[in-house]
């Protein structure tokens, strides 16, 4: 018979609130196993003592049967000095030492629980916050690591009998569910309104709002990762009103389904998609509408969808659907999250006709996550609630930076960096060894709200997750707060300081995310980025290996009129567009003398340039922009892909404003779409999808003079610009006929909240090396 030996199995992974530690206790219970199970901080910790086969069986029984929201991302298995158990036993969690942590995103109601809901019969029939152990809010509750009930909001809400004997239960599906309520102990919904004193149960609360919202009403809801604006879309009054409350004129609302069902009649929903909308992080999934007449469900080709996360939206919706479900806040400013910060919303707004909260606390703020399916698979826009702060395992090679100087006790250390991120879009990152823990989405670092929150998640998250930097990476643009955040965390705490130029950010997110080595041509394509030259970049080609990346190929430098003005204002854009054709080569060149191998591209926009010239020439403002940019007046040389996407869509007729943003580009797609199945009808539309065309063969033909001339078949696609479905779907066919292997994002976005990715990734291997 084979000798015993005691082992310690530690798994990473999202192995807390999961039900994990119970899920390993009767698992050892079936392979009448003998042993510990505890949480050491973010991981689950196992010690057993049997033969060396039997543990790896019961190891591969873990691994293969996990409950459903859990990961494991990674498995450490040694053997330790020989220990005799009596039984198999859920010891008390440990705070953990050096290890990296994981807690789980917040997860939505599991069927288990919707199934209990609408059960006359059961003790939690209705009860807004029903949850178990695999589902409920998770991360925007905690305040502490190891995810127990102490350490959560969920603490001001003692447990009664009832739920306590299933807390307790070793074999109850709510054993150690640290979420648990009912009726009797549980968070309640509250109503605020002119009525208030008179509406007091659930019931009747969910009723009097249904009958607001289907009067054209706009209420206040509490969520789990705050509050949001809650309107009926079909309804166009309701619409309106609840635009001018958020001051938001022009930019599509998310829209929140009942069922599956219902978002078939609205939209094209494929196997992946259908999939995705029932996933436990409930992310909005972008989805082409069908054919309707509501105004609100049409103003772009996608609808922002996704269905309920907890029983209380499901309970709403119930009584009308679809509803509206958009963050509370006016436009770019932070969402609210605290009670008295939605009184005083309603203070200051009245046409907000009523407000729906309770009494559990929300830690941190966290807007619902945005996804897309492209090319067969998910990718995200807006990685928040569902998903952060679930890290990213980012290969090293041999990973020396999980072994850096050794702490107190004597043992390594493992690097651990902050990533800044970017100033738009932002999500900054912590990592801890190979892990890269990402925030979630903050938006735009220009407002002094959104820069005092940031600061305080940065000191949140080292603190949840016990990480002290060693060294400080961020964008080189001298002006973003975020860059000047760094700057001056660097200095305060004598931490090196690493700057990585940010199309070369978004390059690196990619080969972080697909784990590419050797050879890579990056295409990275956005609105603006600040180049290594001073100039504003947003056009370009690299060639990258690691941490190194060097400039091949941009968009001819167009001098720019108005700086940031020209972000929103596409008629001057497609005014210096006119500028430059009219007085620069159609050839393609060398903009730098001192970098010969680095070329210009030139477009040839004569068809588009001559479609538009005589509209935008007549506009007042052409008057004074055309000689100011002769001049050389408030202008700057750029080669962004953005402001040309901004420039096409004012030339032909389709959009001259970016009321927010992306707009222009976006309605350029839209007419591209229109082409693609209207061929003939519309020459603006005909002309918009030659533009797409154009841009996908310019790109297959910058990477065949890539691999030519330096032999690389890796092509990495990124950007705000690769949002663009046409243009993705497009270049990846044609790049994947030619023999290419191309990578995009897929668990961050493309977009700018991807950056800190690769600010972290640049920064390891250069540390590395």
């Amino acid at each position: 018979m084979a000798p015993k030996q005691s082992e310690r199995i530690k798994l990473w992974g999202i192995v807390q609130g999961v039900g994990f530690r119970p899920y390993v206790a009767k698992t050892a219970e079936s392979f009448q196993m003998k042993g510990t199970v505890l949480n050491i901080g973010g991981l689950v910790e196992i010690t057993v003592t049997d033969t060396a086969e039997r543990i790896s069986a019961f190891l591969h029984a873990l691994i293969e049967n996990k409950p459903g929201p859990s990961e494991i991302v990674h498995v450490k298995r040694e053997v330790v000095d020989y220990r005799d158990f009596d039984d198999f036993t859920i010891i008390a969690s440990d705070a953990g030492g050096n290890e990296a942590a994981m807690i789980p995103a917040d997860l939505a109601i599991c069927p288990n629980c919707l199934e209990e809901l609408y059960d006359a019969g059961n003790p939690r029939h209705q009860h807004p916050f029903i949850s178990c152990m695999v589902c409920g809010p998770r991360y925007t509750i905690i305040d502490r690591i190891p995810y127990d009930r102490v350490n959560t909001s969920m603490i001001e809400f003692p447990m009664c009998d009832f739920c306590d004997g299933e807390y307790t239960d070793l074999h109850d599906r709510r054993y150690h569910a640290q979420t648990i309520s009912c009726h009797e102990c549980g968070p309640q919904l509250i109503w605020k309104g002119a009525d208030s004193g008179s509406i007091t149960n659930d019931s009747a609360i969910l009723d009097r709002a249904a009958e607001i919202l289907k009067n054209g009403g706009v209420l206040l809801f509490k969520s789990v990762g705050g509050y949001n604006l809650v309107a009926d879309p079909l309804n166009d009054a309701a619409v309106s009103k609840l635009r001018r409350i958020k001051n938001r004129e022009a930019k599509p609302f998310a829209v929140m389904f009942r069922s599956m069902d219902q978002i078939r009649v609205f939209c094209h929903v494929d196997p992946v998609e259908e999939k995705l909308l029932s996933s436990s992080a409930r992310p909005i999934l972008l989805l082409e509408h069908k054919l309707n007449e509501q105004n609100e469900l049409t103003r772009s080709r996608f609808i922002g969808s996704f269905l309920p996360s907890f029983a209380a939206q499901y309970m709403l919706l119930d009584r009308i659907s679809p509803l509206i479900f958009t963050s509370a806040n006016l436009s770019d400013m932070p969402m609210i999250i605290d009670d008295d910060e939605a009184f005083e919303m309603m203070d200051k707004h009245p046409e907000i006709d009523g407000m729906i909260y309770n009494l559990r606390q929300i830690r941190v703020r966290v807007d619902d996550s945005v996804t897309r399916v492209i090319d067969g698979q998910p990718q995200m826009i807006r990685r928040s609630k569902g998903y952060a702060p679930v890290p990213l395992f980012v290969n090293t090679d041999d990973s020396p930076s999980t072994e850096r100087k050794t702490n107190a006790e004597g043992n390594p250390a493992p690097l651990q960096l902050l990533a800044a991120g970017s100033q738009l879009k932002n999500s900054f990152a912590l990592t801890k060894g190979n892990f890269v823990y990402m925030s979630q989405f903050f938006g735009d670092m220009d407002t002094i709200e959104n820069q005092n929150i940031y600061e305080e998640n940065i000191d949140r998250l080292k603190s949840l997750f016990r990480i002290k930097p060693n060294a400080v990476v961020c964008d080189m643009h001298p002006l973003y707060f975020t860059t000047q955040f760094a700057e001056k965390y660097a200095a305060a705490n004598d931490l090196p300081l690493i700057k990585v130029q940010h199309h070369h950010a978004h390059v690196a997110s990619v080969m972080a995310e697909n784990d590419l080595s050797d050879k890579v041509i990056g295409v990275s394509f956005d609105g603006t980025g600040y180049g290594t030259d001073g100039n504003i970049w947003g056009g370009e080609f690299f060639l990258c290996n690691g941490a190194a990346a060097e400039r091949i190929a941009h968009l001819r430098y167009v001098d720019m009129i108005g700086g940031d003005s020209s972000v929103k204002d596409a008629v001057r854009s497609a005014l210096s567009y006119i500028h430059a054709y009219d007085n620069t080569a159609t050839s393609n060149g060398v903009d730098d003398p001192a970098n010969s191998s680095c070329h210009s591209i030139a477009l040839d926009l004569s068809d588009i340039v001559n479609y538009g010239r005589e509209r935008l020439l007549a506009k007042p403002e052409a008057k004074l922009v055309m000689p100011a940019i002769k001049a050389g007046i408030n202008t700057v040389k750029s080669s962004s892909m953005g402001r040309l996407f901004d420039a096409v869509s004012a030339l032909l007729g389709i959009c001259d404003y970016n009321s927010y943003e992306g707009q222009c580009a976006i309605l350029l797609e839209d007419a591209a779409a229109f082409a693609q199945k209207h061929p003939g009808e519309r020459k603006e539309c005909d002309l918009a999808l030659s533009f797409h065309e154009s841009i996908i063969d310019m790109i297959v033909e910058q990477c065949q003079i890539a691999r030519d001339k330096y032999g690389a078949d890796q092509a990495a696609l990124t950007g705000g610009t690769f949002q663009n479905r046409i243009l993705m779907e497009g270049v990846l066919e044609k790049l994947r006929a030619d023999g290419f292997k191309p990578y995009y994002n897929i668990s961050v976005s493309p977009n700018d909240g991807g950056i800190a990715l690769g600010q972290a990734y640049v920064a390891m291997h250069r540390i590395n090396e």
